[in-house]
């Protein structure tokens, strides 16, 4: 990486804490672990479940103990090792719990939350001041997922970013009278001390972590075939992650906000393989290991999923990076961040791959003259002589038919390593996954394509719906480039018809002046769309922006919304009872697909996209004749 002499004789905040700590005959930071959440915090003495808690200084390893350190606050048990996330409070419903909470941070009064009797209708805080100690007693009421949190810097939840960033920990109330389920629970952390030339944080420069780690110190986590998996999702971090994970669906069992906790019926719950985790949200989700293989749960926007700038720089405090050293960092095939590794142990027998019924070629190729200062890419079919290209940078619709198996010849013609990821396909081998030196069984894994080699994915589509393709390596520069497309999956003997089935992806813009702003279908202004009134209509949307979380949609007529049905979402098709008619106006995450259906009047319909509610939108003029 271009940047690293730079830093080679940079000492972190910590070194220097630790030198001046020494030098003085006092004891440096004690190292923060990081807490998997396995093991509950306390001690039953009769009906109570007793808890001591202690916020204190310490030096936490993101990257592992072999890391750079960083000193931050967080919170121990009294008397053992600090913890990121905190200690969890597990208990059973009806528990009463007594915390003691102790504030060992000098100079500094620590705000607590959370930490209060489920259910509740509002937060319930206290201060304690720096070398006192108070206790509390709360009933735990209601089965959930919960959390509680510190702050010393006065800032919210969602607003702590820098040495209050990790004083944060799950709360898990089981039911009562019922066996404990096994899940296991995830605790999602932001850390960033850069600011910009206006004071601000920037959050180009930021440090993201599932339980105390980022990528590829996370845990790897193994499941046997057929085995049920149940995850809690907490997120005490400033910033939204829309959480994917890698060939299969997951059940969307409860969604909270850490003062309560919603549990969905069987027949309610959402089929997801994308989810947004809102800051101080939490989710409990549960999927079925039914495939063997090597297989990815990452948060979706793009800068969250990547390596992070060195710990050594951060610690400086600034200033901004020159953009060599952006390039250096960015631009480069290495995750990072918010990902977990997901091995599910199946049978040492290979199955057998059904034969191919349809081959197809797909170039990944540089867009020749582009007017972007940025580089830009777009994939192309060849299928029977014929070569299909969409006219902007970006990928054609890529139409396959429901259990028909095929080939797919991926062939780089970049100056650089690429792949393909299939989002959302529950692919029978998770070789063909795309995510190099990672997706495959056990030695066999998938290799990166490299410039000018070719790469032959296999899959049999198990079911119609909207997906998506998109590369899965160096995502800052080859998706914001333009390197993802609509992956549409038909049913047997029903063609893909483009007079009444539109596709609408929503990507990066390649300007590096203009890098908020979005493409649809590739391009800045799209042409309008002419359909046949009185005929319904279905509208295909995928974000694959590299950061907008909340792209918006919306279709209206005379300056009044209109009305449509959704249909499916991540190419999951909904109950009949939830497709029924509503105001068009939606929003659709990073690494999502949604479908709808309407029927025009004759006239002029206005199909409006946003990058972000706060942006000017995307027009597309939509002419029923």
């Amino acid at each position: 990486m271009k940047y690293l002499p730079l830093f080679v004789a940079v000492l972190s905040s910590a070194a220097f804490a630790c030198s001046a700590a020494l030098a003085a005959g006092v004891a440096p930071p004690p190292t923060i672990l990081a807490n998997d959440n396995r093991v509950p915090a306390g001690t039953t003495v009769g009906h109570e479940r007793r808890i001591s808690l202690e916020a204190r200084w310490g030096s936490w390893y993101p990257d592992g103990p072999t890391g750079a350190s960083v000193p931050i606050e967080a919170f121990a048990q009294t008397g053992a090792a600090p913890q990121i996330p905190g200690p969890v409070i597990r208990v059973t419903a009806g528990t009463m719990v007594v915390v003691r909470v102790s504030n060992a941070i000098a100079g500094s009064t620590l705000r607590m939350h959370g930490l209060m009797d489920r259910p509740a209708l509002r937060d319930r805080a206290f201060d304690v001041r720096y070398g006192a100690t108070r206790e509390v007693r709360f009933r735990a009421g209601a089965a959930g997922t919960y959390y509680y949190w510190g702050s010393t810097s006065g800032k919210g939840v969602s607003d702590r970013a820098a040495d209050d960033s990790q004083l944060s920990g799950a709360i898990v109330v089981d039911p009562a009278g019922a066996p404990r389920l096994a899940d296991r629970i995830f605790v999602v952390g932001q850390w960033t001390n850069v600011r910009n030339a206006r004071g601000k944080l920037d959050f180009d420069y930021e440090v993201n972590v599932i339980n105390g780690r980022a990528w590829p110190h996370t845990e790897r986590l193994a499941y046997d075939l057929g085995q049920t998996v149940r995850w809690r999702w907490i997120d005490t971090a400033y910033g939204p992650h829309p959480l994917h994970l890698h060939g299969f669906y997951f059940d969307v069992d409860a969604r909270g906000d850490g003062i309560q906790d919603v549990a969905y019926r069987a027949a309610d719950r959402d089929r997801r393989v994308t989810e947004l985790l809102l800051p101080g949200r939490t989710y409990a989700i549960s999927w079925v290991a039914a495939r063997p293989g090597n297989w990815l749960f990452h948060c979706h926007l793009t800068y969250h999923a990547m390596d992070h700038a060195p710990l050594a720089y951060m610690l400086t405090g600034g200033p901004r990076m020159t953009p060599a050293m952006i390039d250096g960092m960015q631009h480069h095939p290495r995750m990072g961040g918010l990902i977990l590794g997901v091995t599910v142990r199946g049978p040492k027998t290979a199955v057998a791959a059904a034969p191919v019924a349809r081959r197809i070629g797909l170039s990944v190729e540089t867009v020749a003259g582009s007017a972007f200062d940025a580089p830009s890419f777009r994939y192309v079919l060849h299928e029977g002589g014929a070569t299909i290209a969409s006219p902007g940078a970006i990928g054609p619709p890529l139409v396959l038919a429901r259990g028909v198996p095929v080939a797919i010849d991926v062939t780089n013609h970049l100056s650089e390593p690429t792949t393909v990821h299939w989002h959302g396909i529950e692919l029978q081998n998770s070789y063909y996954d795309g995510a190099p030196g990672f997706s495959g069984t056990g030695a066999r894994r998938a290799p990166p394509i490299l410039p000018g080699a070719t790469f032959e994915a296999r899959m049999t589509p198990p079911r119609a719906g909207t997906f998506i393709y998109h590369t899965h390596m160096d995502d800052a520069e080859q998706l914001r480039g333009g390197l993802a497309g609509a992956l549409i999956v038909v049913p047997p003997g029903k063609p893909f018809d483009p007079a009444t089935d539109h596709v609408f992806a929503i990507t990066t813009q390649h300007a590096s002046a203009d890098e908020i702003a979005i493409f649809v279908n590739g391009e800045a202004a799209p042409a309008p769309i002419v359909v046949k009134a009185g005929v319904r209509q279905r509208l295909r949307f995928l974000n694959m922006t590299t950061f907008w979380t909340h792209a918006m949609l919306s279709l209206s007529s005379g300056g009044k919304t209109l009305a449509w049905t959704p249909v499916a979402v991540d190419g999951a098709d909904l109950a009949l009872a939830r497709r029924t008619p509503e105001p068009a106006v939606d929003t659709v995450t990073i690494g999502q697909t949604r479908d709808y259906t309407f029927v025009p009047a004759r006239g002029r319909t206005l199909l409006q996209i946003w990058p972000d509610p706060s942006m000017p939108p995307v027009p597309v003029v939509v002419d029923a004749i």
